[in-house]
């Protein structure tokens, strides 16, 4: 029973969190592709075999399927040769293109929802917990003790969505007001002086161990600023993943701190499934808008079956004509499935090899 217990967690935590962002992305593809006028028979949630019709359209039936790791569109006519003049075949290139990128474009609109809410109506303030005080130290020197929570630097408070103490490599070496709040006490600024940049390599420039970086209240900011700061996070969560591919394959699962370069829907899972507790509503809404952001970026690789790698070859049978295009389409997506199915095998495996502490 512990066992199954502890395997529902992640199953559940990927059911609600990462189905959701591959169902809305087949969704674009749905939307855009009835508005340039390609049949849909069936949108499905989850994969076959069907489970049952939950919601049977004019031209789209709703289905609801077997396995839940995802969704699908089937479009009318795309077999090859198809004479459907509303199929898949018979589309315009411009058609076929937009269909393919739509999908990323939902999880990008979805990625900067997500982060307006957390920029705007949802932005927490943020405190960060003290495990531990280096002696000798800049904190200690400044009369910090393990269990008191720092508040903000030179007056600016956190937000609990982005890295609290960023700003320091740029005060290296400068003395600073941090506000402080110990247990049972009013918050107080007390002045430090932080470690230069090569006094604070593998000590830090305050001298501090965290424990947690805790909610601590609302957090209101000008519109202005909330729209700024939804599309600079948007932003840095999709190119984020680009550079996390770059360490893993120079790389894989090892990176020089040791943890995970790249985790995959497996260590997602048990990650999200093990911190959701202290992640709470918000906590989770900020994962969903990484991993969307995240989703949009990996889906514009031109890798087939990706979007990207099926656009690209789109354009590749158009410049080598319908027959040999169609042979060299055929060959590029078998590979490309053949490579993602390799690169998501061996992502889980790092995922399990990390639950079970194996050193790789």
């Amino acid at each position: 029973m512990e066992i199954l217990t502890g395997i529902a967690g992640p199953v559940l935590a990927f059911v609600l969190l990462v189905v959701p962002l591959i169902v809305v992305h087949e969704l674009g593809h749905l939307i855009v592709a009835r508005l340039r006028g390609i049949d849909v028979p069936e949108f499905g949630i989850g994969f076959p075999p069907r489970l049952f019709t939950l919601l049977r359209g004019r031209r789209t039936e709703l289905t609801i399927n077997a396995l839940p790791l995802g969704g699908f569109v089937r479009m009318a006519g795309s077999e090859e040769g198809d004479t459907d003049p509303a199929g898949w075949e018979r589309a315009t290139l411009t058609s076929k293109v937009l269909v393919m990128v739509a999908g990323v474009a939902m999880n990008v609109v979805v990625a900067f929802l997500l982060m307006l809410l957390l920029s705007g109506p949802l932005a927490e303030r943020a405190s960060i917990l003290l495990a531990d005080v280096q002696p000798g130290s800049p904190a200690a020197a400044a009369g910090l003790l393990p269990g008191d929570r720092i508040l903000g630097v030179e007056g600016e408070t956190f937000d609990r969505f982005d890295s609290p103490l960023r700003s320091l490599p740029e005060r290296a070496g400068e003395s600073v007001r941090v506000t402080v709040e110990t247990p049972g006490q009013t918050a107080r600024e007390v002045s430090m002086t932080l470690r230069t940049a090569a006094e604070a390599a593998g000590q830090g420039y305050m001298g501090v161990q965290i424990a947690s970086i805790d909610g601590a209240g609302a957090l209101s900011r000008p519109i202005g600023d909330v729209l700024g700061l939804a599309v600079t996070r948007t932003w840095d969560a999709g190119t984020s993943i680009l550079g996390a591919l770059g360490s893993f394959i120079t790389s894989p699962f090892r990176p020089s701190d040791g943890t995970s370069s790249v985790a995959g829907p497996i260590g997602i899972a048990v990650g999200v499934s093990a911190a959701a507790g202290q992640l709470g509503f918000s906590g989770l809404l900020h994962i969903a808008a990484l991993l969307s952001a995240n989703l949009a970026v990996l889906n514009l690789l031109p890798i087939p079956p990706l979007d990207g790698g099926r656009v690209a070859a789109l354009f590749l049978r158009r410049l080598l004509g319908e027959v040999r295009g169609r042979r060299v389409e055929r060959q590029l997506v078998t590979g490309g499935a053949v490579l993602m199915l390799a690169l998501f095998a061996w992502i889980s495996l790092g995922d399990i090899l990390n639950l079970f502490g194996v050193d790789r």
